[in-house]
């Protein structure tokens, strides 16, 4: 290899590693807050940078979301079936939403398009 391939090679990752630098500055940063809604109205949001533990109430009983390391899931819901919970982790920017049917409660994140 001549000395002319290496500088250009050297000179092509650095531009590409500019390139991939810049797009990470510039790309909108989705999710980071998730909504809570109830009958079809929205009760609350939350930023899920903070990790706690929230309380809703819901027509069958009580819903529990875990926010931890900017993911959320669904625990010990007072509902039949659970099928919240299966849901597991939801983490930021996903487009998965956590419903639970019995409570009429679901979780979506606030900023991101549902992939169908």
């Amino acid at each position: 290899m001549k000395k002319k391939d290496i500088i250009f090679i050297i000179g092509l990752c650095i531009v590409i590693g500019a390139i991939y630098f810049i797009y990470q500055l510039t790309q909108d940063k989705k999710g980071g807050i998730i909504e809570i809604h109830y009958h079809d109205e929205m009760i609350e949001t939350i930023d899920i940078s903070k990790n706690q533990t929230y309380t809703f109430k819901g027509d069958y009983g009580e819903f529990h979301l875990e926010v931890q390391d900017h993911q959320y899931r669904a625990v010990n819901v007072d509902c039949p079936n659970h099928d919240c919970e299966k849901v597991g982790w939801v983490k930021e920017g996903s487009s998965k939403s956590i419903i639970c049917v019995p409570n009429q409660i679901y979780v979506v994140q606030a900023n991101v398009e549902a992939q169908y």
